[in-house]
């Protein structure tokens, strides 16, 4: 399973003080819940102030919320990850809470990618054997792992400095 601060790193999700459109964030809190067996949910609170009203806020929040990907669990299983729909309130002047529930759900991305790896050749767009189709898709899951990885510990070491102050 995918925790929390892996979602918070694939999402790109900010930090206090980060700046997202006009808006400055002033809180984050992420977590993670087990609803069945390969599916995940992340629900979370952003507060966030700057001016605009709720236009602003939508508009700054906007590009965040589109965001879909793939990550690995410590496991190597592939889960996709993506927001649900934001819920805005205006706590005061240029203040506002975003809250939604993030989820993660069991992929099946070697076999995918396989499969479409056969389409490719049964088309004629790609030569190619079984045996090498299976290992083009082994090494480039294995790179992928590899780059989530790298991208999930900058994001934790980034936030054990934030913590830390």
């Amino acid at each position: 399973m995918p925790f929390a601060d892996k979602f918070r790193a694939m999402m790109a999700m900010p930090f206090p003080g980060d700046v997202l459109g006009e808006m400055t964030v002033e809180s984050l809190a992420v977590g993670h819940e087990g609803r069945a067996p390969g599916q995940y949910a992340y629900p979370l609170r952003l507060v966030l102030r700057g001016p605009g009203g709720l236009a602003a806020v939508k508009r700054a929040i906007g590009p965040l919320f589109a965001k879909r990907c793939t990550t690995f669990s410590g496991y190597g299983t592939p889960y996709q990850l993506w927001f649900g729909r934001p819920t805005i309130t205006r706590l005061g002047d240029d203040l506002y809470e975003v809250t939604a529930e993030g989820a993660g759900v069991r992929v099946h991305l070697e076999a995918d990618l396989l499969r479409f790896c056969q389409h490719l050749v049964a088309e004629g767009q790609l030569a190619a054997t079984p045996d090498e189709c299976e290992a083009w898709v082994a090494a480039y899951t294995d790179r992928y792992r590899g780059e989530v990885q790298r991208l999930v510990g900058r994001y934790r070491a980034r936030i054990r400095r934030h913590e830390t102050g």
